[in-house]
């Protein structure tokens, strides 16, 4: 037999088998690489999810705080909470709520910002509110409550102006860190409000 007869049939074989280790590459690779980066500890970054996921739930209503309106079809709100007067540090989340808002573009209508303080404001503030923050929602907290909804919650939480996300519900969902860029609660909202059938 010469070699000219044989060489058909061989060059068959190592392609078929080239196809099999490329079909068993497909479909085992990712289960091999996936087992490999948990058992290293790796994980990948993700857009979402970066913020802190509100665990156990709170309504506005354990604040004892009124938002209208409040059910399907009603806006998300970007909150800053303060139990103490609005100081500095309540004036600066206050002005990151709105730059958040703002920088959700076109979906900017579907979010409200609001401040909700345990005290009412003296009229300086209020003007100064008026004037920075046409449409900016007000209002008022109770100071016990709130507090005490906290309790499960990391200390840092307690203690001084907050920041959050409610959803249309009226379900605080999401807090933001204050040592952490404002840009992962926007992250974060902007895949809520794309996922979202409720507001």
């Amino acid at each position: 037999m010469s070699s000219s007869d044989t060489s058909p049939t061989t060059a068959k074989k190592p392609r078929g088998q080239l196809k099999l280790l490329a079909i068993f590459a497909v479909v085992i690779g990712p289960i091999v690489i996936a087992g490999i980066m948990a058992k290293v500890g790796y994980e990948p970054q993700s857009n979402t999810n970066r913020s802190d996921l509100v665990e156990p739930q709170i309504q506005l209503e354990d604040w004892q705080l009124v938002a209208d309106p409040v059910g399907y079809g009603s806006p998300w709100r970007v909150l800053v909470t303060s139990p103490q007067a609005c100081e500095e540090a309540c004036l600066q989340l206050l002005h990151e709520a709105r730059q958040i808002n703002v920088a959700l573009g076109r979906e900017a209508g579907r979010v409200k910002h609001m401040l909700a303080l345990a005290t009412q404001p003296p009229a300086e503030l209020l003007e100064q509110l008026e004037s920075e923050y046409p449409r900016l929602e007000k209002g008022t907290l109770d100071s016990a409550a709130y507090q005490n909804s906290l309790n499960q919650h990391p200390q840092e939480w307690q203690q001084g102006p907050q920041l959050w996300v409610v959803d249309p519900l009226g379900r605080v969902v999401l807090h933001q860190d204050a040592d952490k860029p404002g840009k992962q609660l926007l992250d974060d909202l902007k895949h809520l409000l794309k996922v979202s059938k409720v507001g």
